[in-house]
């Protein structure tokens, strides 16, 4: 199962006026590791918009990276430099688009463990529009009932009284 990111923008955030449906600007992002921005990762970055990003990885690996490849004779070292810095992208790059969201305005919500994106829209939206359910309080504990029938007094209804393995009502 992927864990899912859901955001959704704060009341501050000037958006497109469309028509006013309950999850139009939800944003789902999906919490993993990305190939494609371990094969590509300046057109990953690209994609998701992440401009200076793209920049820092384009400056780095074409800038230093043919600059230390023209005074060292190997190309190991460049290559292994290069696969570095796209699996720093494709670890890093889902934390880079969500801190470009949160700039904007977008706030995370909730976050989802689901099998695929619609999974968890049908998750997220179904449980957003039911309202929690209270709990109800569970009738007697079998350690209530077996203080009831040997001492025949009932026991005080404390709430979190409970101290490790066993109960304690107070007394020492």
């Amino acid at each position: 199962m992927a864990s899912y990111i859901v955001l959704e923008p704060t009341d501050a955030v000037k958006l497109k006026p469309v028509k006013a449906v309950s999850g139009d600007h939800t944003i789902f992002v999906r919490d993993e590791f990305t190939v494609f921005a371990l094969i590509l990762p300046f057109l990953w970055l690209l994609t998701h918009r992440l401009w200076w990003h793209a920049l820092m990885v384009a400056l780095i690996s074409w800038g230093a990276f043919s600059v230390l490849g023209s005074y060292l004779s190997s190309a190991f070292v460049v290559s292994g430099l290069s696969l570095l810095l796209s699996l720093f992208v494709a670890l890093e790059g889902r934390n880079w688009y969500l801190t470009a969201l949160r700039r904007k305005g977008y706030e995370e919500v909730a976050l989802i463990s689901a099998n695929d994106l619609s999974d968890a829209e049908i998750l997220y939206f179904y449980g957003a529009s039911k309202p929690a359910e209270k709990a109800e309080p569970p009738a007697d504990t079998p350690a209530k009932a077996v203080l009831k029938s040997t001492t025949g007094n009932s026991v005080p209804d404390t709430e979190n009284t409970m101290i490790g393995l066993v109960e304690y009502h107070g007394r020492s």
